[in-house]
């Protein structure tokens, strides 16, 4: 319970530095990172994306899901190279009355979630339609990602029977452990 009360304050204050204007003000920016898809069997993880993903459906099985998809790449010295072996997770957002979305609600015990495979590759399938972000949780935090070089998270549309690909999440730094 604790764990959950500290990923939720995180996400809270990252969103909580948001202008009226729904921009984000001085909050830190972080990156994204990509999933590898899992068994719905706790803990067991795939080391390739032909496993179901802990969202638990394929694309287009379910009706009233979509998948979310995209590549977590960290730029080095030696150029882009694939984070791999991350875990992801998406909460949904939350809206004002006047529609801005300043929070992403963040369960981990209960948020849709994969690895990163060895390429950076993420999949989430049977995601419900509506508006989410993308978390990168480590051990004892999470981190609510940021377009890098701008103050915006990544927040993201799913529709039903449809995949939306986030293409190339490139970062020069990510809050991973050691």
């Amino acid at each position: 319970m604790k764990r959950q009360a500290v990923i939720l304050v995180t996400v809270l204050v990252l969103l909580g530095c948001r202008g009226g204007n729904g921009a984000t003000g001085a909050a830190q920016s972080s990156p994204a990172a990509p999933f590898e898809r899992i068994s719905t069997a706790e803990g067991e993880r795939s080391d390739s994306l032909s496993a179901e993903s802990s969202t638990a459906a394929s694309p287009g099985a379910a009706a009233g899901s979509g998948a979310l998809t995209g590549v977590l790449l960290l730029r080095t010295e030696e150029g882009l190279q694939p984070v791999a072996d991350v875990k992801l997770a998406v909460g949904r957002t939350l809206s004002d009355d006047e529609g801005t979305e300043w929070v992403v609600a963040y369960d981990p015990s209960a948020a849709p979630f994969a690895y990163t495979d060895d390429s950076g590759r993420f999949v989430f399938e049977g995601l419900a339609s509506g508006r989410y972000g993308l978390i990168l949780d480590i051990v004892m935090s999470s981190f609510l990602l940021y377009q890098e070089g701008t103050l915006n998270a990544v927040l993201f549309e799913i529709t039903d029977g449809e995949t939306t690909d986030l293409g190339n999440l490139e970062y020069t730094e990510l809050p991973l452990p050691q």
